[in-house]
C-alpha cells in the first residue's frame, strides 16, 4: 500500500514537468483539467444548436400528376388514328380508330382489285369484239372535211402501223359514234353522222362493254373513296387526339406524393409531401 502512495505521487510529481515540455499548451494540472471543462461544455453546447434542415428525397414520387400534350396527342393520331387518344389515356377510341383505319384501306383494296378484274374482262371483250382494222378503213375512205367533223380519233403508232392501246384507246371505243363502225356487230354499213345516211348506233356488244367499263369505274370510284375516308379518319382521330388530352388534364387530379427525409439533431427523419396544383 505504502508502494502505490508513493507511485502515485510520482505521477503527480512529473505530470507539471510533462506538461512544461509542451511550449503553448498547459503549464499545470490545473490547466489540463480547465481546458478539459472548456471541451465538454463546447460539445454540449453544439449538441444543443439547431442543425440545419436538409431534405432529400428517398424514391420516385408515390403519385405524380402528368399533365398530356394536346399538341403531341393531335400529331400523334394524325400520323397513325388512334395513337394520340391511346397516349392521352383512352382504352376504347384507339381500337375505334385504328379499326376505322383498317376497314378503309381493306376496303381500298377490295375495290382496287376488283376494278383491275373487271378492267381486264373489258380489255379482253374489246380485243375480242372490236375490229379496229375494220375502222381504220372506214376511216381511210372519209375525205379530210368529213373527218374534221368528228372530235376525237383512235390513238394510233405510225411506226407499228397498230393502234396504241392505251386509256384513250378504250374509252374511246365505246363512248364516242364516231368509232361505232369497228363493233363486230354493227360494221361500215351502220356509219355515224355527218356521211350520208348514217346515224349513231349502239349494239349488243358496245352496250356490254360500256356496262363493263362503268362497272371497273364504279370500283375505282369507291377505291378513291376509301382513301378520302382514310384521310377523314387520320383528321377527325388528330382533332378528338388533342381533346381527349385536354379533357384528361381537366379530369386527373393534379397533385403529386412524394417521400422525403430531413436531417433533424444529426438523425434521417422520413416524411410525405403533398403538393397540389391550381
Amino acid at each position: 500500500m505504502r508502494r502505490a502512495l508513493i507511485a502515485i505521487l510520482l505521477i503527480l510529481l512529473m505530470v507539471p514537468y510533462g506538461l512544461a515540455d509542451q511550449p503553448g499548451k498547459f503549464r499545470s494540472i490545473n490547466d489540463y483539467f480547465n481546458n478539459q471543462e472548456i471541451v465538454t461544455a463546447r460539445y454540449f453546447a453544439d449538441i444543443d444548436e439547431p442543425i440545419e434542415e436538409e431534405e432529400a428525397p428517398l424514391m420516385a414520387d408515390i403519385y405524380s400528376f402528368n399533365a398530356k400534350s394536346p399538341k403531341r396527342a393531335f400529331f400523334y393520331s394524325l400520323a397513325v388514328p388512334g395513337l394520340g387518344e391511346y397516349y392521352a389515356g383512352s382504352k376504347i377510341k384507339p381500337a375505334v380508330f385504328i379499326g376505322l383505319e383498317a376497314l378503309f384501306w381493306t376496303g381500298y383494296a377490295i375495290y382496287t382489285g376488283k376494278g383491275n378484274d373487271v378492267k381486264d374482262e373489258y380489255i379482253q371483250f374489246a380485243k375480242d369484239h372490236y375490229r379496229y382494222d375494220v375502222f381504220m378503213t372506214w376511216w381511210s375512205t372519209l375525205d379530210s372535211t368529213t373527218r374534221a367533223t368528228y372530235s376525237h380519233s383512235l390513238p394510233w403508232d405510225a411506226n407499228n402501223n397498230s393502234p396504241i392501246f392505251n386509256h384513250e384507246y378504250y374509252e374511246n371505243i365505246g363512248k364516242y359514234n364516231e368509232f361505232q363502225v369497228g363493233w363486230d356487230d354493227i360494221g361500215p354499213g351502220f356509219p355515224p353522222p355527218p356521211v350520208p345516211g348514217g346515224k349513231d348506233t349502239t349494239s349488243v356488244n358496245r352496250e356490254k362493254y360500256l356496262n363493263l367499263r362503268r362497272k371497273s369505274n364504279d370500283y375505282y370510284q369507291n377505291a378513291s373513296t376509301m382513301v378520302i375516308l382514310a384521310l377523314g379518319n387520320h383528321i377527325l382521330s388528330a382533332f378528338d387526339a388533342a381533346l381527349t388530352a385536354k379533357g384528361y388534364n381537366k379530369g386527373q387530379k393534379r397533385f403529386s406524393l412524394e417521400l422525403k427525409s430531413k436531417k433533424l439533431d444529426r438523425a434521417q427523419v422520413p416524411f410525405l409531401t403533398w403538393n397540389y396544383q391550381f
